[in-house]
């Protein structure tokens, strides 16, 4: 097996919040969803990256449907096109999670006393 998602409930579920957060207004279904992940095209992955940074709810689950070699060039080529701020911070508590990085995050260290 070419390293394809596996759908299973856990990644059914969140298929379908997805589908219920961030294409509301369109006509998508969980196929769609499932062939943007498992395809080659970049630009539909990107589609999908940035629906789920801009209008998820929980963006950490959201982001578990893609593979950790995806989500590298996803971090890699994002660039917010508003609320600049917010969202950076956010990407980067999120590149720390999924990418093991160690960045900082001003705002979000431990105190020194």
């Amino acid at each position: 097996m070419d390293e394809q998602i596996i759908i299973n409930d856990k990644y059914k579920n969140i298929i379908a919040g997805i589908i219920k957060e961030c294409y509301w207004d369109y006509n998508v279904d969980e196929n769609y969803i499932i062939n943007v992940v498992n395809s080659d095209d970049l630009r539909l992955k990107q589609k999908l990256f940035e629906k789920i940074i801009y209008n998820s709810k929980d963006r950490l689950k959201g982001l578990q449907v893609f593979k950790k070699t995806d989500l590298k060039n996803l971090f890699d080529s994002f660039t917010p096109k508003y609320n600049e701020k917010y969202i950076n911070r956010h990407l980067l508590v999120l590149r720390n999670i999924f990418l093991n990085e160690t960045t900082r995050i001003e705002g979000l260290e431990w105190k020194k006393r």
